[in-house]
């Protein structure tokens, strides 16, 4: 990124850029015929976990020349994006982060415009950006800066100006950053290929170079062809500063997923493990658990002396590659979770010889079993295992992460009361699926606590986990579901929403209040739209009398008993054709 009146060419590191690297990229920025420039470009070469999850970039902005901090405002929108953008949690998607970013810078820009009264000194710059990560690129842009791919001996140009044209010569910039306290920015995925060059440029040049001029240097120059493009847009009449940014992709890169996930893929499953038994420095000692998808152990580290809990996937999917996907997903979710109230995932150690995952052990009981030594337990206590549980799923929502599969067997309960999530299975986050190669549309979890939307296929939310605390609340409090329970094993078949019909609580147990049954209805309602939009909420309303719960008159009848209602709505019928007939 540069403002002065030079001419920089800029490679993907302080090294030379050589034929052999992935990636290759080049700058160059100058005044043109103007005495100040109001551009900026930068690239970065990412590496480690940058490239794993926000890959490489190139970012270019041309402040509005009619605002006063135009230039300012470029520099500060390629700066501040890099910076943050690389800051962004690994569970968020390339989508999520940029238009995260985006929006906290724009909303800088516009604070530092003193708002739309004051537009004509306002910071507004546009803002084009490619992210080349994995095999993917990912195209950011709003305003009229251009991203242009060369491939095959075809230059296309992938974003659309946001400008309207006034007359000859003259147009006006319809969306800006700083421009407005809301944007719309343009998002677009493309798949790459060897040999592609993109070239992200100002209006500066692509106003002034006809489509086939343009390819013409780019086919003839590669990565060396800003010198020819800024000299042929000027001889062209350009008077704007003129600036461009260049990446040729010289090799798809299809490992940039994360060393668990590649490094784990590969290993064996272990045997079925008896006490005594070790492997890689851990001693089991006895099995917790055993279901069809997996082994739970009580192994001791051979280094430490600490108890720890090892998972181990079933022999059953040792032929399912989504089976091992998801089983090692889990260990990468865990791995990003740092709260009290969620399960410690232990980094694994360099000379792994098996598929497995180590966590922290959690000396107790799970929630089934606590539930079934306290029936109807005080309302307090609940409310305590209510708080505990939103204080976890709080910290999954910061990281943009959705449990699916909240059920009482994935909670456990230790000796002093405090609770702890145990299986990230199910969990879901779209910085994840970026990773993930086989996408399963079965619902995650439990068909008595899993929430509707999962069995249409629609996309779950931070609202679906409120759905299963819901249930598993009501659960707690009368031994019941709110719903008719669904039993078997086959798929779960759901027509629609209105199909649910929720049983009141207080019917369960008569000491619940109707502004506690009010909470439990809403957090578990059938449509998510219907739920809670936020956990606090949900406590607030478990904790505080809401007086929209105040049933002093009771609902109709069509709502407490819907087959009552319709059964006395057909006798009232059937007398009065007896009637009309006597």
């Amino acid at each position: 990124m540069n403002t002065t009146c030079e001419t920089i060419t800029v490679p993907d590191s302080d090294q030379q850029a050589s034929n052999s690297e992935n990636l290759e990229f080049a700058t160059a920025t100058e005044c043109g015929q103007r005495a100040y420039n109001d551009d900026a470009v930068a690239v970065y070469r990412a590496t480690g976990s940058d490239l794993r999850y926000r890959g490489s970039l190139a970012a270019i902005a041309d402040g509005v020349g009619s605002a006063e901090a135009g230039g300012a405002a470029a520099r500060a929108a390629v700066s501040g994006f890099i910076s943050d953008y690389y800051s962004t949690p690994d569970s968020w998607s390339v989508k999520q982060a940029a238009a995260r970013v985006l929006h906290a810078l724009n909303g800088w820009l516009y604070r530092q415009s003193g708002g739309a009264d004051e537009i004509q000194r306002g910071w507004l710059t546009t803002f084009s950006a490619v992210v080349l990560k994995g095999s993917t690129a990912h195209l950011i842009h709003i305003g009229d800066s251009r991203i242009y791919r060369l491939r095959d001996g075809n230059l296309e140009c992938l974003t659309r100006d946001h400008s309207r044209t006034l007359g000859p010569g003259r147009t006006f910039l319809s969306r800006a950053l700083g421009m407005d306290a809301h944007i719309e920015v343009d998002y677009r995925q493309e798949p790459l290929e060897a040999g592609d060059l993109f070239c992200v440029t100002t209006d500066g040049i692509h106003d002034f170079l006809p489509n086939r001029q343009f390819k013409e240097l780019l086919l003839e120059h590669q990565l060396e062809a800003a010198p020819p493009l800024m000299s042929a847009a000027l001889d062209n009449g350009s008077k704007d500063n003129l600036s461009l940014a260049l990446c040729r992709v010289n090799v798809i890169d299809t490992l940039e997923a994360d060393d668990v996930m590649l490094a784990t893929s590969q290993l064996p499953f272990p045997p079925p493990l008896q006490p005594g038994n070790k492997i890689d420095g851990y001693e089991v000692l006895q099995e917790l658990h055993a279901s069809s998808r997996s082994y739970l152990y009580l192994v001791r580290d051979m280094e430490t002396d600490a108890l720890r809990a090892l998972k181990a996937p079933s022999e059953n999917f040792m032929d399912d590659p989504a089976y091992i996907e998801r089983f090692i997903a889990e260990e990468w979710t865990g791995r990003r979770l740092e709260h009290p109230a969620i399960v410690k995932v232990f980094p694994p150690r360099k000379e792994r010889k098996f598929l497995y995952h180590v966590m922290e052990y959690v000396d107790g009981q799970n929630l089934r079993q606590w539930m079934q030594l306290n029936p109807e337990p005080p309302l307090d206590q609940v409310r305590n295992l209510v708080q505990q549980l939103v204080s976890a799923l709080r910290r999954l929502q910061r990281l943009e992460i959705v449990h699916g599969d909240l059920k009482p067997e994935n909670i456990m309960v230790d000796a002093s009361g405090r609770l702890k999530l145990i299986d990230l299975g199910g969990a879901n986050a779209a910085g994840l699926q970026e990773l993930l190669r086989y996408q399963d549309s079965a619902p995650p979890g439990s068909k008595n606590y899993c929430a509707p939307e999962y069995f249409f296929g629609d996309a779950a939310s931070h609202r679906s986990d409120i759905f299963s605390l819901g249930v598993i609340a009501y659960e707690m409090l009368t031994g019941h579901y709110p719903y008719k329970e669904r039993f078997g094993s086959n798929h779960y078949q759901l027509k629609n929403y209105a199909s649910l019909r929720y049983r009141s609580a207080s019917r369960q147990r008569e000491d619940i209040p109707d502004w506690i049954d009010g909470a439990l209805r809403r957090a578990c309602a059938p449509d998510p739209k219907n739920r809670y939009p936020a956990l606090s909420e949900f406590v607030h309303d478990l904790s505080t009398p809401n007086k929209r719960f105040d049933t002093t008159e009771k609902p109709p009848l069509m709502e407490r008993n819907p087959l009552l209602f319709w059964q006395t709505v057909a006798v009232l019928a059937i007398l009065s054709h007896l009637l009309y007939f006597l």
